[in-house]
């Protein structure tokens, strides 16, 4: 029997020609996710940004809303809003990720 796990279900959908490769299938799927469950989104951006994985400005852009509009949605979901980079590279990160 086959195994029956998103890798095998991935490797499937692009040896059927579906997508060209396994990432073109997990952003089709992130898509479809989203489109279902705004909110995922939202709570992934915000986790990201308390993690300190991504910055302010990234997370913005991922909503696709204004860095003011950002620092709300963190607002209301009880977010620590960071002030700003302590290091010249955590900076430069934000400058790149901006």
């Amino acid at each position: 029997m086959m195994p029956k796990n998103a890798d095998w279900e991935l490797q499937q959908l692009v040896k059927s020609g579906l997508f060209p490769d396994e990432a073109a299938a997990l952003r089709s799927a992130l898509r479809a996710l989203y489109t279902v469950n705004p909110q995922a989104r939202v709570q992934m951006a915000i986790r990201a940004y308390e993690a300190g994985e991504i910055s302010l400005g990234r997370a913005a852009a991922m909503l696709g809303v204004s860095q003011e509009e950002m620092k709300e949605i963190l607002r209301e979901a009880g977010a620590e809003i960071h002030l700003g980079p302590d290091t010249v590279a955590e900076a430069q990160a934000d400058a790149s990720n901006a």
